[in-house]
């Protein structure tokens, strides 16, 4: 049976989030109070629907007990990012994940009752501070990724034109 998770907020992260996840097998569902976000992302996943997430009746009505972990991606509404993680552990979500836009946002998002903060920003400096310190080929990489130009030592490439295709019009 797949994982059931239940993804809030459908912005660029948690859009991209609930395609990675229905990409992998899992039963997403995917809410925002936003149609258009909904519209986007509904032939990509199992369930997308417009829903106050803040809600506890809302949510109750669409049985989030039954999912094995809720995201909390909403990045802009803080209020409203408290509020749903404070109803979803209401309704006995045990696994909720939360994004925080600051350090001071994740302690009082756990303390609303999230058993995870990730700091998206943070985490991924970090992330790619370590990959790009592990190694001169892997800096060079990037850097060439960045500039459309051949890594020193190999071929291809160069940086008298743009991208294929690029008309610059």
């Amino acid at each position: 049976m797949a994982r059931r998770i239940l993804v809030v907020g459908l912005g660029r992260f948690g859009s991209a989030l609930a395609e990675s996840l229905a990409a992998a097998g899992c039963e997403v569902v995917a809410v925002d109070n936003d149609m258009a976000h909904i519209d986007a992302i509904k032939s990509k996943v199992a369930y997308a629907l417009e829903l106050d997430a803040t809600d506890p009746n809302a949510l109750r009505a669409i049985d989030v007990h039954t999912c094995q972990a809720a995201v909390v991606a909403v990045g802009e509404n803080f209020e409203g990012a408290v509020l749903t993680v404070a109803a979803l552990r209401e309704l006995g979500v045990q696994h909720v994940i939360a994004r925080a836009t600051t350090p001071r946002h994740g302690r009082i998002l756990m303390a609303a009752g999230a058993s995870r903060v990730v700091e998206i920003e943070s985490e991924m400096g970090r992330a790619l501070g370590r990959e790009l310190a592990g190694g001169a080929d892997l800096a060079a990489q990037a850097t060439a990724a960045m500039l459309h130009s051949p890594v020193p030592g190999t071929t291809g490439g160069g940086t008298s034109g743009p991208p294929g295709g690029f008309s610059g019009r």
